[in-house]
């Protein structure tokens, strides 16, 4: 240990990471973080041959590194990663990625067709190692969102060894109870409401014995129109986009590329044809986890109905520990809603090791 001529240790100097005097290589940043070992970094990696982007920001580099897969297809996270993770940053080391095509991750030079559940599994498996690599940990946290869940779950299914723990937010289950409850839920509120529009619309869709799933489109509408889908309280929009389109995190060019990664996506395998996903029904699939599992849901969520999550988790054997955890004032995209409430899930019971399975409700 070096030591000043007094005899006292010499003191570590708080350094500035991130911030506009540290941009990335096409000239965005992200907003600065000042400690001694942190970071706040914004680089394009190779996973699957494809150059992809990720933004890293924690207060100190010796924290557990917790990796954020997002929704979609197609939805990238770089431009709202700092705003919807920033209360876990003095605890662990965040990383949140674009996926292959979407956002950052964009280039005309993808093929579509590589953009398959297979492939992106592959990815999340290389960036998982390569952040396990960089860090010098074991394992990571991996938190799952919506289509990111899909992902989550798939890969702590197959590689326990690499995951400390899972935690699906806005977990995908199957598409034909989503489906059902979304529309019985959506149709009663309508009804409750008065609002004759979205009644006769919800009327005509077919939901037995097979359910006509061209019409998914229009229950989507009326869920976001009436707070049971991604936002439950409208006041928040605005708010929300106007921050979404401020991330120094995106130059110009990657916010005038969202029509083309959207079409990228559309023209893919995971859009191409539905099928795969309508036969996806996660307890089939994931029967058990050896890993912590946290799932998190909003009461008013039924883009993926927590009722089907807490069904899972009853029949999940998962030796690791389960737990449920309810937020009550939001919709799909709960850690906008309730941010604090979130943080103190991820800070207060997910770093915990999970004990028996009891629901909390925030």
């Amino acid at each position: 240990m070096l030591l000043a001529a007094c005899g006292d240790p010499v003191s570590v100097e708080e350094q500035v990471y991130g911030g506009p005097d540290n941009p990335a290589a096409d000239g965005s940043y992200t907003e600065a973080i000042v400690s001694v070992n942190g970071i706040a970094s914004l680089d394009p990696v190779m996973l699957g041959g494809v150059e992809q982007w990720i933004l890293i920001r924690g207060h100190d580099i010796g924290n557990p590194v917790l990796i954020y897969l997002h929704g979609g297809p197609g939805s990238p996270a770089i431009a709202y990663g700092r705003i919807a993770f920033g209360g876990l940053e003095r605890d662990f080391t965040v990383v949140t990625w674009d996926q292959r095509g979407s956002g950052k991750s964009y280039s005309p030079s993808i093929d579509a067709q590589s953009i398959t559940i297979e492939q992106l599994l592959a990815d999340t498996r290389e960036l998982i190692d390569l952040m396990r690599a960089r860090f010098d940990v074991a394992d990571v946290y991996l938190l799952g969102a919506s289509w990111g869940s899909v992902l989550g779950v798939l890969t702590a299914r197959d590689h326990p060894e690499a995951i400390h723990t899972y935690i699906g937010l806005g977990q995908y289950i199957d598409a034909v109870g989503t489906m059902r409850l979304a529309h019985a839920a959506v149709l009663d509120l309508a009804t409750e409401l008065g609002i004759q529009e979205a009644i006769d619309v919800l009327s005509t869709i077919q939901l037995y014995p097979e359910i006509d799933w061209d019409r998914w489109g229009d229950v989507v509408v009326w869920l976001e129109a009436l707070g049971l889908g991604d936002i439950h309280d409208p006041s928040l929009i605005q708010s929300l986009t106007e921050s979404l389109f401020a991330a120094t995190e995106y130059t110009p060019e990657d916010f005038a590329n969202q029509v083309a990664w959207q079409d990228l996506y559309w023209a893919s395998p995971l859009n191409a044809g539905h099928g795969w996903v309508y036969g996806l029904v996660i307890p089939d699939r994931v029967p058990r986890l050896d890993v912590p599992v946290f799932f998190l849901s909003g009461r008013y969520d039924y883009k993926t109905p927590g009722e089907l999550v807490e069904d899972d988790l009853d029949e999940l054997d998962a030796p690791e520990g389960k737990s449920m955890h309810w937020f009550e004032d939001s919709a799909h995209a709960l850690f906008f809603e309730q941010p604090e409430a979130f943080d103190d899930v991820m800070l207060e019971s997910v770093l915990a090791r999970p004990g028996p399975r009891v629901p909390d409700r925030f």
